[in-house]
């Protein structure tokens, strides 16, 4: 099918911009834990700091490098959050052109829009670009990759094998798991070595993912020390470690219906699976479908048997390495709707649609850590002391830490202390499902009640963040 360079270039163009303003709603958000830890532990300390520091997995290295830069350059002209969250979203922005990208050398132009548009739309990639996070950053690196592999198909040029390195490797840089997506792509290589003798293809892709390897280590060699000193924090630790076999793996599957809640993933998960089961593409030019999927989603299943095998820990944030091939299948899903039935597919596009507006629409935020400082604030006499029970960083003093608020960490483990030390007139409390019953005793004994309860998401049931007063 001849394409038509430059309606195909607007439409992309303008996808892009609606995936700006789509994510432009939830900006305002408040900050939640580990954007501001990762700012506290990292990003505050300067780029010596952001590059040669692992003592925890918040470091999404690349990504943390340039939201210092961001926050450095722009905090006085668009403020502190904007500027902090600036880089993923403009990453967010770029993996739409980057799905645009991939899906071109599988679909046909409309394909190639329809997988631009549910990049923009799905509620698991808006939410991963409002953050400060390296999320869409992993997106999009990830998509970029797996289509240079796939264009060297049947065009092999050194650029291309090049620039594949160079985007694995920012893509590891900025999340370790990304690595599993070019651990995938090895893996793909050596089957069609062995199953079709594409010796070539073979040894070009396996110089490629060797030099990718090298940049990697070379991106991560001043943190290697500490990352080594740190590296017990990758054993899984109890039973309320985030695991496989829990909610993190449940979301997991569900986001490759481009959502986390189960009813706005199912519209999605039906067109993934019509387009790994029966899409096609139209023309023998280019990869099959069959192929691109393999290339877009192996690195998935590999990373969580080595989680399950290693007995390590996981998010399914970490596995967003795959949406751009389940993002790609969703396309070839609702295509092949289109050929067969246009009604169908019609019917099918708008519920895609419907359920991504429904969930942003009703998903409160993520963490409303500024609501709750913003409540105390307002109601606070001068002299009241604040008193916050959270997890392991001061992350209340980007919203508080004018009024001097005291902390009982670790999800408020000397909480009788605390009070009994700081008597405090209000509590701020986030992560409520992870306090125990003996802090919430300590709360009644200490005639604290209820003041205000601010609703989020985070962790799926634990992002609500309360007020008490005594």
């Amino acid at each position: 099918m001849k394409r038509a360079p430059s309606v195909e270039l607007w439409s992309v163009a303008g996808l892009v911009a609606a995936a700006i303003l789509i994510r432009a709603t939830r900006l305002g958000e408040s900050l939640w834990y580990d954007e501001i830890a990762a700012y506290l532990s990292h990003a505050a300390r300067g780029p010596a700091a952001i590059i040669g520091s692992f003592v925890e997995p918040s470091n999404h290295i690349a990504h943390t490098l340039l939201s210092w830069c961001s926050v450095t350059v722009l905090q006085d002209a668009i403020g502190f959050e904007l500027a902090l969250r600036l880089p993923a979203l403009l990453f967010s922005a770029g993996a739409v052109a980057a799905m645009a990208l991939l899906a071109r050398v599988v679909l046909d132009r409309r394909g190639v829009l329809l997988a631009a548009a549910i990049m923009a739309v799905a509620p698991v990639a808006v939410l991963s670009g409002v953050e400060a996070r390296g999320y869409s950053m992993m997106i999009c690196f990830s998509a970029l990759a797996s289509w240079a592999l796939l264009a060297n198909l049947d065009r092999p040029r050194t650029w291309r094998w090049l620039l594949y390195a160079v985007f694995c490797a920012l893509g590891t840089w900025t999340h370790f798991v990304t690595a599993f997506v070019p651990v995938g792509h090895a893996v793909w290589l050596a089957w069609r070595a062995t199953r079709f003798r594409e010796i070539a293809l073979a040894v070009r892709g396996g110089l490629a993912i060797l030099l990718a390897a090298a940049l990697s280590i070379a991106l991560y060699a001043p943190a290697v020390p500490d990352f080594w000193r740190h590296r017990g924090l990758y054993a899984g630790a109890g039973a309320d470690q985030p695991s496989v076999l829990g909610a993190e793996g449940w979301h997991t599957l569900l986001q490759l219906g481009g959502s986390w809640y189960v009813w706005a993933a199912l519209p999605g998960l039906a067109l993934f699976v019509i387009g790994l089961v029966g899409g096609r593409t139209e023309s023998n030019r280019g990869p099959r479908l069959g192929d691109a999927a393999a290339v877009t989603l192996l690195g998935l299943p590999i990373f969580l048997l080595v989680v399950v095998m290693s007995g390590s820990w996981m998010y399914a944030r970490f596995a967003l390495l795959s949406l751009p091939g389940a993002v790609l299948l969703m396309a070839a899903g609702l295509e092949t709707l289109l050929r067969w039935r246009p009604a169908a597919g019609l019917a099918a596009g708008a519920m895609v649609l419907a359920a991504a507006v429904a969930d942003l629409a009703t998903r409160p935020a993520k963490q409303p850590l500024r609501d709750a400082a913003n409540d105390v604030r307002s109601g606070r006499v001068d002299g009241e002391a604040i008193l916050v029970v959270g997890l392991a960083h001061r992350v209340l003093d980007v919203y508080l830490g004018d009024l001097d608020p005291q902390y009982s960490l670790l999800h408020g483990v000397d909480l009788d202390e605390k009070i009994a030390a700081t008597n405090p007139t209000w509590i701020i409390l986030y992560y409520p499902q992870s306090v125990g019953v003996k802090a919430y005793a300590a709360l009644a004994a200490n005639g604290f009640t209820e003041h205000a309860r601010f609703r989020g998401w985070v962790d799926w049931t634990n992002g609500d963040v309360i007020v008490y007063r005594d």
